[in-house]
């Protein structure tokens, strides 16, 4: 009775072309909410590390730059590598800075969308163009509306590059992994070349990815041995050996120890587990509070249930796989807060738990299609039974996601956050390029600067000091050939 009220993605086209136009609305709200949004990387503006990284761009260049912060700083050398981006610009082009740095921001805003829709669309292999637009846009509007630190996710180019390329990489590589274990295909060299160097690559990102993506590879060969596959092993070494190369790259870097000898309460394994554990279940909970996070799970099912039936089914199987793949990304997570407690002494900063709420994100998305598969036939003969049986036609099901998708973006974090501050962010992109002019046409060695009178979080967190020896005074004076920079308030 049910498969004749449920109609598949594909086996069965969508009635009319009153269906397909409400499909094309449910896109909508999510497109608009990331538009908004990924606009206003057109109003980000340098601070912090990004002008220390410009003035040592511009007097060493890319290679050397990052020999100076391996040594004493950081062993993330994409994240190095990739900050100098807007100061390599303006001297390529002769645009300005703060120009060059709002185009950079702008293109990751792209690549981040891009990066979504291939994991989709790599993770949805049945569903049909309208079903892949709406999953790509909710699955990135999610992220960007329940992200604990959306400035460290789109408009601080120091974070985005230590945190948001790699975390990309992961779930596309977890999506992989996950795909041929429930299709029951193997990689092609191709592949696994593939995975291989962009595993390389996300691994020099950051400390935790490496372990990351180490434990999700070694989980696909045992679920391999389970599920009676071929394990490919030698496809496996390749993935593997090139992260763990990267990885001891970055945790080799002398930089690591010379900062956790600055940290008094680093280096306390015991006291790390325990408190990583309070600080993990911490952020879940305020994960599953997040209203974006709820109806993007719901839509996961929804859709899923209305899937065509694959033409094996395992049920036993998928429930496995489901579990192992929520299971594995629960324990990245948590040594992410491991490391970071262990390695500082603090708390997981935010802008290192956005990648951690995009691998779970990711994660149970993958659990929940999974979950939704293995019990398909009871759940819509349930459904069928009901009196929301309507929410799987060819109109209820899109409509039903329009009303759930705007209410939880309208009811986000981020979209509280937007409102809030909405009338500060052009003032303070103006007071930047202000700024800026100021810097850069005033003769005067010692640059009195006046503190931002608009200070919205969504783009900034820091201001100039009074003291002209520290960051960020010290870097801005050095990239504007000034012999000092201070705060106008301050006293002389």
């Amino acid at each position: 009775m049910y498969n004749q009220i449920v109609t598949p993605l594909e086996a069965r086209p969508l009635a009319n072309r009153r269906a397909r136009m409400v499909w094309a609305l449910c896109s909508i709200c999510p497109a608009v909410f990331l538009l908004c949004l990924f606009a206003l990387t057109l109003l980000s503006a340098p601070e912090h590390d990004d002008f220390c990284f410009a003035e040592l761009y511009a007097r060493h260049g890319f290679v050397h730059t990052v020999s100076l912060f391996y040594h004493a700083q950081s062993g993330r050398i994409l994240a190095l590598w990739l900050t100098q981006l807007p100061p390599a610009i303006s001297a390529a082009t002769g645009i300005s800075l703060l120009s060059a740095y709002s185009l950079t921001m702008a293109a990751n805003a792209g690549l981040f969308l891009t990066a979504t829709a291939l994991a989709t669309v790599r993770a949805w292999p049945r569903a049909g163009a309208l079903q892949l637009a709406f999953l790509t846009l909710a699955f990135a509007s999610a992220v960007v509306g329940a992200a604990p630190s959306v400035r460290d996710l789109l408009y601080w180019l120091s974070s985005v590059t230590c945190y948001v390329p790699s975390a990309l990489i992961t779930i596309l590589i977890l999506g992989e992994c996950v795909r041929a274990l429930d299709g029951q295909t193997r990689f092609s060299w191709l592949l696994t070349l593939s995975m291989a160097l962009s595993g390389f690559a996300a691994a020099l990102g950051n400390e935790f990815t490496g372990p990351w993506l180490i434990l999700i590879v070694l989980a696909s060969v045992g679920a391999r041995h389970l599920f009676g596959q071929q394990r490919q092993i030698l496809h496996h070494i390749l993935i593997a050996a090139a992260i763990a190369v990267a990885w001891i790259i970055v945790v080799s870097a002398s930089g690591n120890s010379t900062r956790m000898g600055q940290l008094p309460n680093s280096g306390h394994p015991i006291w790390s587990i325990f408190q990583a554990l309070v600080d993990s279940l911490g952020g879940l909970g305020r994960l599953l509070r997040e209203p974006a996070i709820v109806a993007w799970l719901a839509a996961v099912g929804l859709i899923a249930l209305a899937e065509p039936d694959p033409s094996v089914q395992a049920p036993q199987k998928s429930k496995l796989l489901a579990l192992g793949t929520i299971a594995i990304c629960l324990a990245c997570c948590y040594f992410a807060y491991f490391a970071h407690r262990y390695a500082t002494g603090m708390r997981l900063v935010e802008r290192a738990q956005n990648p951690a709420l995009i691998l779970l994100l990711f994660g149970s998305t993958l659990g929940v299609k999974l979950v939704v598969s293995a019990y398909r036939p009871q759940l819509r003969e349930r459904l069928a039974a009901s009196r929301f049986r309507g929410l799987l036609g060819p109109v209820g099901m899109p409509a039903g996601l329009i009303l759930l998708t705007v209410a939880a973006l309208c009811l986000s974090s981020t979209a509280f956050q937007l409102r809030a501050q909405w009338q500060d962010l052009y003032p303070y992109w103006r007071e930047s390029v202000e700024r800026h002019i100021h810097l850069t046409t005033s003769p005067e060695p010692a640059i009195a600067l006046p503190r931002h009178k608009w200070t919205p979080s969504l783009l900034m967190t820091a201001d100039v000091t009074a003291n002209a020896d520290r960051l960020p005074n010290d870097c801005i004076a050095r990239y504007y050939h000034k012999t000092a920079v201070y705060a106008a308030d301050t006293a002389r």
